[in-house]
């Protein structure tokens, strides 16, 4: 935010009134943007009083004090409400060209209630805000509204978010797209705005706005490039992708396969892997504002049964959920429902998961031909896949059944331990067996099955650390230490996500704390120190997991599936992560150190070309000639019952975490630990001394307290 406190634009949709607020400056030091003021104005409406696709619940567009600005990866803005598929504090985080043009018009976000009676789309410029008709719009996919609003505004440069027909028939896991392939995809927004009769949010602005240190912000930013420039991790995704992880995921066993019961899958990894995606189906890259990296892929397909135009081609999770958890190593046809999922408005994660409940309930004679509409389900069947999606958009037949999401397929036919979900979100592409704070995440995560509300991946990969803060890395396979480095990460991460700030490009910067210390202070002006900033981070995520317990949620909900903790059904898994650890550590070493151009240029020319493209075979490599290096063990685990690669032991994570955390036996932040963060007010509401005091009428001001303007 502004360091005088952002400019917010609050929309009531069923009045059809739009009024202007201030964000007071203690409450942008507090929360700073993004994520987290999001929460704190969600709390303030006090949206956990109303259901999620009630009119009442608040749906929230802002910017964080990074977003929209030319620092490396800070094109993103957070979308929040209480979701439909959790029910929950759900959010999202979107990136492409919408934050800078949001910013160019002067506001920080967007605040809508209320439900309109007809589809409006809310058009946003420097002038203010207007709500114009979309019922011609109602009907229509993500792509061809888009085209329609910009020709309608007259210019090309207009930022479009907008929902499809799975928003529109609020579809529980419905996403939010903007240019195509910009998705805040996760937590079901898009059905929040289905609800709405909300079709979509343009916005167009030509202001500028200074940082408050334009000295050190060129600084920093100089800084960030020079780090990006020399990272193999940057270098990675600009030539395959977020996709060119599949290899690195496979080695270590860390990509689901076939519903969580295979631990590796060597042709889907050779088929599915964004090396094979570039050699094949790649026509070209993208970037989202200001970012060097430039990771989104375009692909054009016209071959086979498949064909498709260029357009947003699939990233990790994509090719994870809708490939290998549905055993279908078909590129074409996981490109194309990949597509499909954007055009439509669906997040992959949750397609791929009830996708995958509903095929493995079909095998074990939970559901038949007669509930499916005659369908055969089965594992490999990439035509019934591209099939499906439109159903599930338009829930026709069987597919609106599986618009509800996994979680409510399972309590209605029954197989839990099909049903890959935590709080009602499907869990994303990385198995806890092979990185064991991945169930303490996820289990743990404000919204419900994440990788990203922590940066526990990063970590037990060894591209990020803790130790500019003190805190030693642990073992990937090991439970002592997971709980205090699963607060620190979440910490970390409530701050990138109030920032905002993408992290693959901090990844690439690095992933230093000083350097978002540095980007938040040049911007702002706050002058935070390292220990601020986590108490900033942890006062997010205390206010989130206080808005999931007045929404519900109890210790009881912080459970993670069996499955994906417990030995793999079928088939052995290999860990080597004993050898990745190292290998990535002195190749980001190696490089960020390297003074020698000439040098650098042929060891960057080496990644290349050999490194990035065979890294599946080079970990295993590692692993067989190096076996002593960084504590390296393979551990086979199927049904023998072993202790090396068998059950994660989430119970003492948990317990641990529960401890060192302040949460009750509920699960609840204690008071004293809401206090410490300035929390009073939730603390008073949640622990039942406030039984409906706190004004929930949006009508002041500002929001934050005592400050006027």
């Amino acid at each position: 935010m502004s360091r005088e406190g952002g400019k917010l634009l609050f929309v009531d949709l069923a009045a059809g009134e739009i009024s202007e607020r201030r964000l007071e400056e203690e409450a942008c030091r507090k929360f700073l943007g993004g994520s987290g003021m999001a929460a704190y104005i969600f709390f303030q409406l006090r949206g956990w009083e109303v259901p999620p696709l009630s009119p009442g619940n608040p749906l929230i567009f802002l910017n964080g004090p990074l977003s929209g600005t030319s620092l490396p990866g800070c094109s993103r803005l957070s979308i929040g409400g209480r979701s439909p598929q959790t029910g929950i504090w759900g959010e999202s985080s979107m990136g492409g060209p919408f934050a800078r043009q949001l910013r160019g018009t002067g506001y920080e976000g967007v605040v809508f209630t209320g439900a309109s009676e007809h589809p409006v789309y809310l058009l946003l410029t420097e002038s203010g805000g207007e709500l114009r008709d979309a019922s011609h719009l109602w009907g229509m996919g993500t792509f061809e509204a888009e085209e329609a609003i910009k020709k309608e505004v007259g210019d090309r440069r207009t930022a479009v978010a907008g929902i499809g027909p799975a928003g529109e028939n609020m579809v529980k896991y419905a996403s939010i797209v903007c240019d195509r392939g910009n998705l805040a995809a996760r937590s079901g927004m898009g059905a929040v705005m289905g609800s709405k009769k909300l079709k979509a949010v343009a916005v167009r602005g030509n202001l500028e706005s200074e940082p408050a240190d334009p000295q050190s912000f060129k600084a920093v930013r100089r800084k960030a490039l020079e780090k990006i420039d020399r990272s193999p991790f940057a270098e990675g995704l600009r030539l395959f992708g977020t996709a060119g992880g599949v290899d690195l995921s496979s080695a270590i066993c860390d990509i689901p396969v076939k519903n969580w019961r295979e631990p590796q899958w060597i042709e889907g990894m050779e088929n599915l892997s964004g090396v094979h995606m570039a050699d094949t189906i790649l026509v070209g890259r993208r970037s989202c504002h200001a970012c060097p990296i430039a990771c989104k892929r375009v692909v054009k397909i016209d071959i086979g049964d498949c064909t498709m135009s260029d357009g947003p081609g699939p990233e990790y999770e994509g090719v994870g959920s809708l490939g290998f958890l549905l055993k279908i190593d078909d590129l074409l046809a996981v490109a194309t429902a990949n597509a499909l999922c954007n055009h439509f408005g669906m997040d992959v994660i949750s397609t791929g998961g009830t996708l995958a409940y509903a095929v493995e309930a079909f095998r074990a004679g939970l559901i038949d031909a007669t509930t499916t509409g005659g369908m055969e389900l089965d594992w490999n069947k990439p035509g019934l896949l591209v099939e499906l999606i439109p159903k599930i958009a338009r829930r026709e037949g069987f597919g609106d059944e599986l618009a509800e999401g996994s979680r409510a397929l399972a309590a209605k036919y029954g197989g839990d331990e099909f049903a890959i979900q935590v709080k009602g979100l499907e869990c994303p592409m990385h198995d806890p067996r092979a990185l064991w704070s991945m169930a303490l995440g996820y289990a743990t995560s404000i919204r419900g099955g994440c990788h990203n509300r922590d940066t526990n991946l990063g970590l037990e990969m060894g591209m990020d650390s803790l130790e500019e803060i003190g805190f030693p890395r642990t073992l990937p396979q090991r439970m002592e230490g997971k709980a205090e480095m699963t607060i620190h990460s979440q910490a970390v991460a409530s701050l990138c996500d109030a920032a905002v700030i993408c992290l693959f490009a901090w990844k690439g910067a690095g992933s230093e704390l000083a350097m978002l210390r540095d980007m938040l202070n040049a911007v702002t002006g706050y002058g935070l120190t390292l220990d601020e900033l986590m108490e900033t981070g942890n006062r997010i995520w205390y206010l989130k997991r206080a808005l999931g317990n007045l929404c519900g949620s109890t210790r009881e909900d912080d459970r993670v599936p069996r499955r994906i903790i417990e030995p793999h059904l079928e088939g052995e898994a290999a860990y080597l992560l004993g050898a990745l650890n190292p290998l990535l550590r002195s190749t980001n070493r190696l490089l960020g150190r390297m003074k020698n151009e000439k040098v650098l240029r042929l060891a960057k020319e080496f990644n290349r070309r050999v490194t990035l493209r065979h890294t599946f075979r080079i970990i295993n490599l590692a692993a067989k000639f190096l076996p002593s290096v960084g504590g390296f063990r393979r551990t086979r685990a199927a049904r023998s019952g072993e202790p090396d690669g068998g059950r994660v032991d989430l119970d003492y994570m948990l317990e641990e975490f529960y401890r060192l955390r302040g949460l009750d036996e509920r699960g609840f932040p204690k008071p004293a630990v809401l206090e410490r963060y300035g929390l009073e007010t939730i603390s008073e509401i949640l622990h039942g001394k406030d039984r409906g005091g706190t004004s929930s009428s949006p009508r002041g001001r500002t929001f934050g307290g005592n400050a006027s303007s």
